[in-house]
């Protein structure tokens, strides 16, 4: 009876020691965060433009445009998530009114990349001019806007925001799925021309309307809980 209520007592202590439900909110944080930032990114959605402004190129500066890319679009999106609340801050903005235009902004494009546009592509005729030099492609427009666009700013900022934990595990937990998608777009890129031996345009133009209508839904609940939180409903 006595090694029983010992039993039961270390059953009881070990259960308040382990924070579970905290541990399982940080695991579903992480998750989300990780499929927002792989939707909005959408590796596959950058190959027919890869393919299109490398057409021609050696192998060489191929995988030199794909860096150069890579690391761009890592640095644009680990300065917003370690500078996001500064610029919460500066601009006098709240989470859940940025929540509510971020979340308009990330439907907008949803919407483009179902119809099967890439919106994050477009360029002026002074940026098309300079990405005839093989140095420029892979800052504009594979780097920026093509994977660190504004949707994508926009996911990182709002995920650093909601994080449910403190601050700097939220901040690592966002850099961490921003290095994850990054290093799956840089194998993706790389492989290029066997995706589209395998999927051709059809199959990679249908990947994108799937990961825009993923996308749209995010969106919708970014909006649906900034709403909540200006009208504290």
């Amino acid at each position: 009876m006595l090694q029983l209520k010992i039993t039961r007592r270390w059953a009881d202590d070990l259960k308040y020691r382990l924070p579970i439900h905290g541990d399982f909110v940080i695991l579903e944080f992480a998750l989300s965060t990780l499929i927002s930032i792989f939707a909005i990114i959408n590796p596959m959605g950058a190959v027919p433009n890869y393919a299109v402004l490398t057409q021609g190129y050696s192998l060489k500066d191929k995988r030199m445009v794909i860096k150069k890319a890579i690391l761009v679009a890592g640095g644009i999106l680990v300065i917003f998530a370690l500078l996001g609340k500064l610029i919460f801050e500066a601009l006098n903005i709240t989470v859940d009114g940025f929540r509510v235009a971020g979340g308009a902004v990330l439907f907008l494009i949803a919407m483009e990349m179902v119809r099967g546009n890439t919106p994050q592509a477009k360029l002026n005729p002074k940026e098309k001019k300079e990405n005839l030099e093989k140095d420029q492609i892979g800052v504009v427009p594979l780097g920026i806007p093509l994977l660190a666009g504004p949707g994508s700013i926009t996911t990182v900022m709002i995920a650093v925001a909601d994080s449910p934990t403190n601050k700097f595990l939220g901040i690592m937990i966002v850099i961490a799925s921003v290095l994850l998608v990054l290093l799956f777009s840089y194998f993706v890129l790389r492989n290029t021309d066997r995706i589209f031996k395998r999927l051709g345009r059809t199959g990679t133009k249908i990947f994108s309307r799937i990961m825009g209508l993923l996308l749209g839904a995010i969106a919708v609940q970014f909006i649906a809980d900034g709403i909540k939180g200006l009208f504290g409903l």
